[in-house]
């Protein structure tokens, strides 16, 4: 389905016309009223100069959004799609794309704490009390590696007074989801929250070759918060939180291939093809699939002063992965590529606020630390040769898309003869990287109300971090060295140290232009370190530079008038040395673009009347480009080196995006009991998902339909609710890309249509 633009208008218009004419509502909160978390600085929304996206716990719920995914689908210029090994976290158009050993463009934090490894994502929200999306750099009051923008997970809070939930849902695939949180003081002075989650799935996806349904993402997870309050002027927090996922087989599906491609694949499974609308995929690999560990622990304290507030904010995560997918994405036991990766991180912040007359002020200092070893393996005939061989010597592929294959078995067979020649076939090219980071930054913001109407606000952070890596490439087996020719790489052994320094400044100016009309004017730079490419096939390719942008950024936001509310912001980003994902036959590393532009406007606006219908827009329209990047990675059928994509548009940088979302409350007549009804259209125009911009690659436009229907006691005790995702059955890909290795092309895709119940009670 084409995306339909004319949707977007007349909603837009209809919602502007029934703005002016609608009752007075309480349903929307004040602006004054919605606090951005992630900013550490009690900031409310009217008082946040940049463009921010906050969806609360009850709309999560409504429609099912579990993870931050199935979320981005309906914000305004904001592309995310996470698998276990592929993580693409896009605002605005920027982000680094899937590259294990690099920072992300958007910064992903829990409770303000940044988490360093984008694979976190994954995992199901956890008892959460919003989400908030920030757009544009944020390392003047975030810090580093939020060059495009932030996501903040803010989790319930430690309530005093008893509350607490339990939820079941069942839906399609097999999938079971049990939910549940208790909360309330254990004494005068201490207080806890504990919440669990346990998901079960059969995936979506199913294996012709192995025939098992793939893509089945079980988990578990809990929390439990502690909350201490000895004195009126002392409050101290802990948070621990652990949370496993597994995934069963690959998120990859073969998009494109030749005849001959396709004739080679059939002598292994039969009923291999190329067809990405019927949710089969065709790989041997049996090991596919990846588990996933994550522990975190959150340490906060807060002390009132007679000269001001003294704040801490601690943390000690790890996170450990361990994978296996298909390289080459087919039935042929060739390519596998397993991986284990684990991870260490703490990080401390103290800050000092002091308010003043004129305004108010907020200091600090910074310190993280992180270490990574990441070990990569490319194993080629894992299983043996023969089962490669016998297809192969029936003359059932000749040169072309499979001559790796081909011309890597001749060579093996005039290796020198071996005790078992079978298993001496087998080969591997080992990537391994060790890195340690430490980053120390001290952060200043300073208020000054100079007018009852208008606000000047500057933000600063300095920011010193050194990176030391050792990584290199190593082959090993009979058939490591050819296999690492065939891949364009050589064996090598590099140590490097990183040490990079910046200052990351924010200016804004707010004003009131009316009482329920506000706006902003914000110029802020942007900075993301450079780093070490984990799979480099050659050592001139193992660092990348950092990168800078400068934003400028012009917002309205008004406060909710009779039901309406909504909030329009424009802006323009000039980036230099742009980070590039890139692939490099098996998998993305990072090259530096020399310049980029990026322009656009985000669109938000709610009204809700008084007897219960409600309309909600939010549209994001994107001017992206390369202004310089004459160094670009060629096409997989092109026979040149690179190509010039100066003047071309960004990769997963739609023009269109945002979604449209109806709902109505009510009281179901003769039993009077509350019931909610919705529908969400979320949709994007076309977009490529490679950084080639090979349009084999992309996605065309789409829009998808979700709906749900909810009933709940009076006193909404218990509830019920069913829901129906993407109605239509829209194919969406997740990501796509070449398979270099045989010239052929892979897709990822996000879930088909589902159906889903939940029975909950809450108190």
């Amino acid at each position: 389905m084409r995306f339909n633009f004319s949707l977007l208008g007349m909603s837009l218009l209809l919602l502007l016309t029934n703005g002016a004419a609608g009752a007075e509502s309480s349903a929307a909160p004040a602006l004054e009223e919605v606090v951005v978390s992630a900013t550490r600085s009690g900031d409310t929304l009217a008082d946040t100069p940049i463009s921010v996206t906050i969806t609360a716990d009850l709309e999560l719920r409504e429609t099912d959004i579990t993870d931050l995914e199935a979320l981005s689908d309906r914000l305004p210029n904001a592309q995310l799609a996470i698998t276990p090994t592929n993580t693409f976290l896009f605002v605005r158009g920027l982000g680094t794309g899937s590259v294990r050993s690099a920072e992300q463009s958007v910064g992903f934090f829990v409770d303000g704490v940044f988490l360093g490894r984008p694979q976190v994502a994954l995992f199901d929200f956890l008892d959460v009390q919003q989400v908030e999306i920030l757009r544009g750099p944020q390392g003047a009051v975030l810090g580093k590696n939020t060059v495009a923008g932030a996501v903040n997970v803010q989790t319930a809070p430690v309530t005093w007074e008893p509350e607490g939930y339990a939820e079941y849902q069942r839906g399609s695939d097999g999938r079971q989801r049990r939910r549940a949180a208790l909360s309330g003081a254990l004494s005068d002075s201490f207080a806890a929250r504990v919440a669990v989650a346990d998901v079960d799935e059969d995936g979506f996806l199913f294996n012709t070759t192995q025939q098992r349904t793939d893509l089945s993402r079980p988990g578990r997870s809990g929390r439990i918060k502690l909350a201490w309050t000895p004195t009126d002027n002392q409050r101290y927090g802990l948070s621990v939180q652990r949370a496993d996922i597994r995934q069963r087989g690959d998120s990859f599906e073969l998009s494109q291939a030749n005849e001959e491609t396709l004739t080679l694949y059939r002598q292994f499974d039969p009923e291999t093809s190329a067809d990405i609308t019927d949710n089969r995929t065709h790989t041997d690999n049996r090991n596919s699939g990846a588990k996933i560990e994550g522990r975190d622990l959150i340490l906060s304290a807060e002390w009132e002063l007679d000269v001001g507030r003294l704040r801490f904010l601690g943390s000690r995560s790890r996170q450990d992965t361990v994978a296996d997918f298909d390289v080459d994405i087919s039935p042929v036991p060739f390519l596998t590529f397993p991986s284990d990766e684990r991870y260490r991180q703490q990080s401390a912040e103290l800050r000092f606020d002091k308010l003043f007359g004129w305004g108010d002020v907020s200091s600090g200092l910074y310190y993280f630390q992180s270490d990574l070893d990441l070990l990569a393996d490319i194993n080629a005939f894992e299983t043996g040769l023969g089962a490669v061989l016998a297809p192969l010597a029936d003359n059932v592929i000749g040169a072309g898309s499979g001559s790796v294959i081909t011309d890597l078995s001749a060579l093996l067979a005039t290796t020198p003869a071996a005790p078992d020649p079978d298993m001496a076939a087998t080969g591997t090219s080992r990537h391994r990287l060790v890195q340690r980071q430490e980053t120390l930054s001290a952060f200043s913001s300073v208020r000054w109300d100079f007018w009852d109407i208008w606000t000047l606000r500057f933000d600063g952070r300095y920011t010193e971090e050194t990176k030391e890596g050792d990584l290199g490439i190593e082959f090993f087996g009979g058939s490591g060295p050819l296999l690492g020719q065939a891949l364009g790489e050589e064996e090598y052994q590099l140590s490097a140290t990183r040490r990079e320094y910046d200052f990351s400044p924010r200016l804004s100016l707010l004003t009131d232009i009316a009482p329920q009309l506000s706006s902003y004017i914000t110029v802020a730079r942007g900075f993301k370190s450079g780093g070490f490419n984990n799979l480099a096939a050659v050592p001139e390719r193992a660092e990348f530079d950092e990168e800078n942008s400068t934003t400028y950024e012009l917002g309205l936001r008004l406060s909710p008038i009779n039901g309406f509310s909504g909030e329009l912001g424009v802006f323009r980003s000039d980036f230099k040395n742009l980070q590039v994902a890139a692939l490099d036959g098996t998998e993305f590393f990072v090259g530096n673009a020399a310049r980029a532009e990026i322009q656009g406007l985000e669109l938000s606006s709610r009204w809700q009347s008084s007897w219960g219908f409600s309309i909600g827009l939010s549209l994001g329209y994107l001017d992206a480009e390369y202004e310089d990047y004459d160094n670009a990675p060629a096409r997989a059928d092109s026979d040149q080196d690179s190509q010039d994509l100066s003047g071309e548009v960004l990769q997963r940088a739609p023009k269109y995006s945002g979604s449209v979302q109806l709902g109505f409350q009510g009281l179901l007549p003769t039993f009077e009991l509350p019931f909610a009804l919705g529908l969400v259209a979320e949709g994007a125009s076309e977009q490529f998902l490679n950084v080639d911009l090979d349009p084999i690659d992309s996605q065309p436009d789409f829009i998808r339909y979700s709906a749900f229907a909810g009933l709940s006691s009076p006193a909404g005790r218990w509830n019920f609710r069913v829901v129906g995702r993407n109605l239509t059955d829209e194919v969406v890909r997740r990501e796509a890309g070449d398979i270099a290795i045989v010239g052929a092309h892979f897709v990822g895709v996000f879930p088909p249509k589902s159906l889903s119940a939940e029975l909950g009670f809450r108190f």
